[in-house]
């Protein structure tokens, strides 16, 4: 027999059971045992021994082996934070085991270590606020009939060093405590519902609700509603975005971002409440008027590169930057909205997981390599290219087409686009832009201008005239500014959400057994007051 070293998570001194050592791990080193508690596909609980080596991870009855899942077969690990849950998620024909465990920490944590050394790979671990994690494990029947069907997570995904040692960045954290103390406001415990508002034109529409412009009753004031589908939250897994979201939109520490006013929930929805921003979005503009001149775009285009980042420096990607997610405020100032595919991305880990629209995503995105804060960048370079010439600068009607352009094709400068008089008009674009979109629209995110940070975009030469000091200041005039008058408001919106019904379609029912989901978001709701004690 092979002389083993005596592990400290040996806890039930596996190394000295000679049959275990011999017929079960096979003289592999045990790195890990302990009892555990197992749940099986009828929900019952059933107590395990789980020994785990550089090689495997085994379940025992007693002393007779139920399974040995190889660990570079491991898929990835779900982890409850309310509970000692965890899910182990399998690859191929290998199907999920749902365990309880005090010591769940030592536990992935070996798992991860020995999984890397098998594989050269991190070990995905996605993290949960759930009391129960039954939705995610992927049965023994499900993997009969589809050997790659998982329902491991799509949201949730964070390092393990973050896990292990809690090296999760505190900052935004921190300036939430420093914005109620900067801004004099906090939320108060009065509850807001529906009752508070009343409904007057639809103005937008996003995947999973209408956006919806209201009078509060209290006051008379405008705000926009968005309204969150439960059913559609379960269904497509992405509750920690949404809560990300309200993260992100209760912050308020950057003028360029929107805020928020008040936050609710009914059974069915969920209910973002923020300021009404009159003047419509970038791309009502942007179809009305064809293109836009370089002095207003060096205008938006700063502004939105505040936005991200300000969100990069909080380690959050935001994974949808388009013209139909940018306001224009009365002034005619920018806010950036909609939160719901951001991420968190924390240290050097990278997200796999597609986000925001096809035409505006990175190559890393498009090709699963795995993407971080640069696939932002690579959007603002489409964006930038849009706003000045009017198009995109890959296009095509075939999905697998415009994959193609966007990981292959060169850039190609239009060079004149034709009027409403059916002229030829050559395009005004100086070659500052043209460079700043070439390195923007860099293939390879390492060699993307803005691997810096955000003063990389800044120094560029494009940006020389803009004092970004004063544009943050909100002391520069814009050089467009829209009509908001009660008259022409509507106007600044696309007549396809005004002719939408106010009215919410129905949620489906089955939505009722996953309120637990939810139970999080009831803190700190209510309307924003002022405090005199700020």
């Amino acid at each position: 027999m092979v002389e083993q070293t005596i592990s400290e998570y040996d806890f039930l001194n596996m190394i000295k059971d000679s049959d275990i050592v011999k017929s079960v791990t096979r003289e592999e080193p045990i790195l890990f045992s302990d009892k555990v508690t197992k749940k099986n596909h009828f929900g019952f609980n059933q107590e395990r021994t789980l020994i785990i080596t550089n090689k495997a991870v085994y379940n025992l009855k007693k002393k007779e082996l139920k399974r040995r899942i190889l660990l570079n077969v491991i898929r990835g690990v779900t982890i409850s934070t309310l509970n000692d849950e965890f899910i182990i998620h399998c690859n191929d024909i290998e199907y999920d085991y749902q365990f309880f465990s005090k010591r769940k920490k030592i536990i992935i944590e070996i798992i991860a270590k020995y999984y890397y050394i098998e594989t050269q790979q991190e070990l995905k671990l996605f993290l949960l606020a759930l009391k129960s994690l039954d939705t995610f494990v992927t049965t023994k029947k499900e993997k009969k009939k589809n050997m790659n069907f998982s329902r491991m997570p799509r949201n949730g995904l964070t390092s393990i060093s973050a896990y292990i040692y809690g090296t999760t960045s505190q900052k935004l954290v921190q300036q939430k405590e420093a914005t109620v103390k900067k801004i004099g406001k906090i939320f108060s415990n009065t509850n807001v519902d529906n009752t508070n508002f009343t409904k007057l034109k639809t103005i937008g529409r996003g995947k999973c609700g209408k956006i919806i412009l209201v009078t509060y009753n209290k006051t008379g004031d405008s705000y926009a509603i968005k309204s969150i589908r439960k059913d559609q939250i379960v269904s497509e897994d992405i509750l920690d975005n949404i809560k990300l979201e309200r993260e992100i939109l209760s912050e308020g520490q950057c003028e360029f971002l929107l805020s928020l006013s008040f936050f609710y929930q009914s059974p069915e929805r969920i209910y973002f409440v923020t300021p009404f921003i009159p003047g419509g979005d970038l791309y009502t503009l942007l179809k009305k008027k064809g293109h836009l001149e370089e002095d207003l775009v060096r205008f938006y285009t700063g502004q939105i590169a505040i936005a991200i980042g300000h969100l990069h420096e909080f380690g959050i990607a935001y994974r949808d930057l388009k013209p139909e997610n940018i306001l224009i405020d009365e002034d005619g100032y920018l806010k950036l909205c909609d939160f719901g595919s951001s991420i968190h991305m924390q240290g050097t880990r990278k997200e796999f997981s597609f986000a925001g629209s096809i035409e505006y995503a990175s190559p890393e995105m498009i090709s699963g390599a795995g993407h971080n804060i640069m696939t932002d960048w690579w959007s603002f370079g489409i964006l930038l290219f849009e706003l000045l010439y009017g198009s995109l600068p890959f296009y095509s009607l075939n999905k697998k087409r415009l994959f193609e352009l966007i990981m292959m094709s060169e850039i190609k400068f239009p060079k004149f686009y034709v009027n409403e008089n059916e002229e030829c008009i050559n395009f005004k674009v100086s070659d500052e832009a043209k460079d700043l979109i070439l390195k923007l629209l860099e293939k390879e995110p390492g060699e993307r201008i803005g691997k810096k940070g955000l003063n990389d975009i800044k120094t560029h030469p494009f940006f020389g005239s803009l004092k970004f000091d004063d544009l943050k200041n909100k002391k520069l005039q814009s050089p467009y500014k829209p009509n908001v008058s009660d008259e022409e408001k509507f106007n600044n919106f696309d007549q396809e959400f005004l002719d939408m019904d106010v009215n919410e379609s129905k949620v489906d029912e089955w939505v009722n057994d996953y309120k637990d989901w939810f139970n999080d978001f009831d803190k700190n709701n209510g309307e924003e007051q002022e405090d005199e004690d700020y």
